[in-house]
């Protein structure tokens, strides 16, 4: 900062972060964030930010990565709330985000309380997603591998075990040929 800023920068905090404010909210920042708040202020900043407003520089935006901005977004997840799976969505964070927020959610809020908590529920999903888009992660969770269902391999399960209710042992061919020619099928 003092190399961006100089003595605007030293007159407020000095060489060092005197009091700490800097180290203690920035310490867990992830560095990619860090270089883009510092970017913003090369770009955007003639007075050194405060350390809330640099922590917004910090923060990416949508545009960023080439996802709607918050507002376009948002309007897009209220208009898709009513029907979300037949919704064109523009992105797949768009989509996400409503679904956090929950789709009932979106269309039941009536109030301006309702509507602010829905919107604000609604744009920290959004900012989650897209932290992990730039950090590269994948926006939905991995799910279980699950077993897929195989009918073939569940209607041979069917037949052992019908056979073997039957007393016939399903490994035996012929044992189970000569049981079949001895068994009654008449009603």
């Amino acid at each position: 900062m003092t190399g961006l800023y100089g003595t605007k920068w030293t007159k407020e905090h000095g060489l060092a972060d005197r009091t700490g404010a800097w180290l203690n909210t920035l310490k867990d920042l992830d560095p990619k964030l860090l270089a883009l708040g510092i970017k913003r202020c090369q770009q955007e900043k003639d007075w050194p930010p405060s350390v809330p407003e640099f922590l917004r520089l910090c923060q990416p935006k949508p545009e960023d990565i080439g996802l709607p901005p918050m507002a376009k977004a948002w309007l897009e997840a209220n208009d898709g709330a009513g029907s979300p799976s037949h919704h064109p969505w523009s992105h797949r964070a768009v989509y996400l985000a409503g679904r956090e927020t929950g789709w009932h959610e979106l269309r039941s809020a009536l109030t301006a309380q309702e509507q602010r908590d829905a919107k604000v529920r609604f744009a920290n999903a959004y900012q989650a997603l897209i932290i992990k888009a730039v950090n590269g992660e994948s926006l939905e969770p991995q799910k279980a591998i699950e077993r897929q269902f195989d009918p073939t391999i569940y209607s041979e399960q069917l037949q052992r075990k019908t056979m073997k209710e039957q007393g016939i042992d399903p490994l035996d061919g012929a044992g189970a040929r000569a049981k079949l020619k001895g068994m009654s099928f008449d009603g």
